[in-house]
């Protein structure tokens, strides 16, 4: 008869190999915020001289104190109206999203993004960590030119895979932004339900979302400002130069490469009509 092998309790040194683990996970803290710049939305008296500016004048000296707003509810048509105002913006785009993912709309709009910076308009992104997970590279990539600052909201301290963020701080990482919003020279924005996706804007044969957005203009718009100032300069809002390693001139290439192929194929043609 062989000799009887007694069984191994694995729990003990699995408990031990967690423990350790997590150890070195809380050592991996978030850097430091000194010296990140400041900035805010742009001051109403530069705003008004904007191409969108002067072109609302007469409604809003026509109706001042209030706000106009068009409901969103067509999946096109809310696409449409965040690419005019990204085309249309001047001086500033302020953006802020919970969910923006790497597929046609996004790619599409990230290209806005990167357009409008050409023409010297200043970009602020704010993007939540966990919403934009697997995007550290485009973030990153975005960020390297002069006009674009994109900031994570509460990110996690280990980057990949995220989710091991939550062993070591819960109570943190579970604290997520969930804001939507697209600002145009402090004229114009677009607020409501959707977020960056195929799925929101009807452009996908998989599951769709129906949302609401609407586009207001008026007094509402220096209040969405202002909100997004103030998760701008929030202390859960870091800076990715401050996160990710820094891309090359020639990884922003690249990913211009690729964003202008994603707008060549025949699928988002539509989109770019719209």
């Amino acid at each position: 008869m062989p000799p009887r092998i007694a069984p191994v309790d694995w729990r003990r040194p699995c408990r031990i190999l967690l423990l350790a683990a997590c150890c070195g996970l809380t050592a991996c803290g978030l850097p430091p915020l000194e010296g990140r710049t400041t900035s805010s939305a742009l001051p109403a008296s530069a705003a008004a001289q904007t191409p969108l500016g002067q072109a609302l004048a007469p409604q809003a000296a026509a109706h001042a104190g209030l706000s106009g707003i068009y409901a969103l509810s067509d999946p096109l048509e809310a696409f449409a109206a965040r690419a005019l105002l990204m085309r249309a913006a001047q001086q500033t785009l302020d953006v802020q999203y919970y969910i923006w993912h790497d597929d046609t709309t996004g790619a599409l709009l990230a290209r806005e993004l990167l357009a409008a910076a050409g023409r010297g308009v200043r970009v602020r992104l704010l993007l939540d960590d966990v919403g934009t997970s697997g995007l550290d590279a485009q973030w990153s990539a975005l960020d390297q030119h002069p006009q674009i600052e994109v900031r994570l909201f509460n990110p996690m301290a280990v980057r990949r895979p995220k989710a091991l963020g939550y062993l070591t701080d819960f109570t943190r990482a579970n604290r997520r932004m969930h804001n939507k919003s697209l600002t145009a020279d402090n004229q114009a924005t677009v607020i409501g339900g959707r977020n960056i996706g195929d799925e929101y804007f009807g452009a996908t044969d998989g599951v769709l979302f129906a949302d609401l957005d609407v586009l207001a203009v008026g007094a509402i718009v220096p209040e969405v400002s202002h909100d997004f100032d103030r998760y701008w300069a929030s202390d859960s809002s870091y800076p990715v130069a401050a996160l990710l390693p820094p891309h090359d001139l020639a990884q922003r290439q690249r990913l211009d490469a690729r964003l202008a192929q994603t707008a060549a194929a025949p699928a988002p043609q539509d989109y770019q009509r719209a």
